[in-house]
C-alpha cells in the first residue's frame, strides 16, 4: 500500500455534518498543468465538479490529459463530469476525505512519459512548477472559511449517514500555509522512484513520509465505489503544459509559464525551509544577492567524470590544479564533489550553503534548489550545444546563471536561437572542452565580487 493511504483517521462526524468540502468546485488559479481546483471528487476514474455553474473552470483540454487504457485491461477513460448535486453516496463505498493540498500527478499512464525517475525532471519541472503555483494562490483553504454546509439539499444528512475516512494534514504547524503542500499522490507512475531515490528523498523532505500516495496506495483507495473527496487539488500534467502554454511550446520546458506566478524568489523560501528542516540541515541566508554568505566563498563543483558527459580527464586534472591555487589564495572554499559518493542528505546540506556552484550540463545542478536565493549558477557546455534547463530554474530562485562554452560565457541573447542545437553532443559520450586557464580566470573573478 502506498505510504500516504495507510491507516486513515475515522472522522467523528455527527448532523448537521461538519464536512470540509465548503462549496462547489472552484477553479483557484494555475496554468494549464498545473490547474489549482477546490472541492473535487473522485470516483471510479472520474473526476466530478459540484455545483450548479462551472463556466469559470478551464474546459477538459486545459485541464487533464485522458487515457485511454490502463495496464489492469480496463477501458475506463479519466475525465470530469459536472454534477450538480453531488455525489450519491447511498448504497454505495463511502467516503474518503484529504483535506489540504494534495498535488496530483497524472502522468505515467500508458503512453505517456512523465520522468519522474530522473532529479531534473520531478524536482524542477514538476515539484518547483507545482510549488510556483502554489505561491500565487491566496485563497484560504475551504476549510479555513468556515463556511455552513448548506449548498447541497440534503446531501449533508446523507453523507452522515456513510462511513467516512478522512487522511489527515501532514504538518506540525497549526495554520496551513497555503503555498505548501500536504501530499503529493503518484496516481499511475509506478517507476516514479527509479533512479538513485531522489525523486522520494525530494517527496518526503516536502510532505513527509505520509505525505506521499504511490500507485498501489491510489489503487487502494479507490478499488471499491468509494468517493474521493479533494479539498484542494493541483492537477500536473505533462502534456495538457506543452499543449497549451505559450514558453512551454517555444523551449519545450512544461514549467515555464508556472514559475511565471511566483511572486517573487522570496515566495518560494518556505519550499526550501521545509526541506531543509526535514533533513535536518541548518538553514542559511544571504544578507545580499550575489554576495557570499561568510567571510569567504564556497564554491561546489559538481564533478561528472564518473559519467559519460564530463570533461576530458586531462583537462579535469588540470581544472583541479587551478581550483586549488585560487582556494589557496585564502578567499574561497572549493569543493570537488563526486555526488554518487556522496548520501542523499549530504548533498542536500552541500548546496544549503553554497554561494557558486559549476559543473556541465547534468542533473546535479537540480541541486539549485536547495542553494541560498542570490547565488551564481554556472553551467558548461560544447560551443555546438545549448540546453534552456537549468537556466530557469536560476531566474525563478533568484540565483544569476551563467553559461560557459569551452573559452567564453554564451550571452543569453544567443539561447533562443540555438536551443537544442546538436543535442546528440549532450548523450552520444562527447567529451565537454574547456580552456581551463581562461575558465579558472574568469571564476575567479566571479569569486571576487561576491566578496
Amino acid at each position: 500500500m502506498g505510504s500516504g493511504s495507510s491507516s486513515p483517521v475515522k472522522s467523528d462526524y455527527s448532523p448537521p455534518i461538519s464536512f470540509h468540502s465548503q462549496g462547489p468546485t472552484e477553479y483557484i488559479g494555475g496554468v494549464p498543468g498545473y490547474t489549482v481546483l477546490d472541492n473535487v471528487w473522485y470516483n471510479n476514474k472520474k473526476f466530478y465538479f459540484i455545483g450548479d455553474d462551472h463556466g469559470h473552470i478551464p474546459n477538459n483540454e486545459r485541464l487533464f490529459t485522458a487515457s485511454t487504457g490502463w495496464g489492469d485491461g480496463t477501458k475506463d477513460v479519466v475525465t470530469f463530469e459536472s454534477k450538480k448535486d453531488g455525489p450519491d453516496v447511498e448504497g454505495g463505498g463511502g467516503i474518503t476525505e484529504i483535506n489540504g493540498t494534495t498535488i496530483f500527478l497524472n502522468d505515467g499512464w500508458p503512453g505517456s512519459w512523465s520522468g519522474y525517475f530522473m532529479y531534473y525532471h520531478f524536482a524542477s519541472e514538476i515539484i518547483l512548477g507545482s510549488y510556483s503555483v502554489l505561491s500565487s494562490i491566496h485563497k484560504p483553504l475551504p476549510s479555513d472559511l468556515k463556511k455552513p454546509w448548506n449548498i447541497y439539499k440534503g446531501l449533508g444528512r446523507r453523507l452522515a449517514l456513510q462511513e467516512s475516512n478522512q487522511l489527515p494534514l501532514v504538518s506540525s504547524a497549526n495554520k496551513v500555509d497555503v503555498g505548501l503542500a500536504n501530499r503529493i499522490l503518484f496516481a499511475w507512475e509506478w517507476n516514479w522512484d527509479g533512479k538513485d531515490g531522489l525523486s522520494r528523498a525530494v517527496s518526503e523532505g516536502l510532505v513527509g513520509k505520509d505525505g506521499i500516495i504511490d500507485p498501489a496506495g491510489w489503487r487502494e483507495m479507490t478499488n471499491t465505489n468509494r468517493w474521493i473527496y479533494f479539498e484542494r487539488l493541483l492537477l500536473t500534467d505533462r502534456e495538457t503544459a506543452h499543449r497549451n502554454n505559450p514558453l512551454s511550446q517555444v523551449w519545450y520546458k512544461m514549467a515555464l509559464d508556472a514559475y511565471k506566478l511566483a511572486p517573487s524568489p522570496n515566495s518560494l523560501a518556505s519550499v526550501r525551509e521545509k526541506f531543509l528542516n526535514y533533513y535536518d540541515i541548518p538553514i542559511q541566508t544571504r544578507h545580499r544577492a550575489g554576495k557570499s554568505i561568510g567571510n569567504k566563498v564556497k564554491v561546489v563543483y559538481a564533478d561528472r567524470q564518473g559519467s559519460d558527459r564530463k570533461f576530458p580527464d586531462k583537462t579535469h586534472q588540470e581544472l583541479l590544479k587551478h581550483l586549488k591555487r585560487i582556494e589557496e589564495q585564502g578567499k574561497a572554499v572549493i569543493i570537488d564533489a563526486k555526488l554518487e559518493n556522496i548520501d542523499l542528505r549530504g548533498q542536500f546540506e552541500l548546496f544549503s550553503d553554497a554561494d557558486i556552484m559549476f559543473g556541465v550540463h547534468g542533473n546535479g545542478l537540480t541541486h539549485e534548489m536547495w542553494m541560498p536565493t542570490g547565488g551564481i549558477v554556472i553551467e558548461c557546455f560544447p560551443k555546438t550545444t545549448f540546453a534552456y534547463d537549468y537556466a530557469p530554474i536560476s531566474a525563478v530562485l533568484g540565483h544569476q546563471h551563467l553559461i560557459w562554452r569551452e573559452d567564453g560565457e554564451f550571452p543569453p541573447e544567443d539561447w533562443k536561437p540555438q536551443n537544442g542545437g546538436n543535442g546528440n553532443a549532450l548523450h552520444d559520450g562527447t567529451r565537454f572542452p574547456l580552456n581551463v586557464e581562461v575558465f579558472s580566470e574568469w571564476l575567479e573573478s566571479k569569486i571576487d565580487g561576491m566578496l
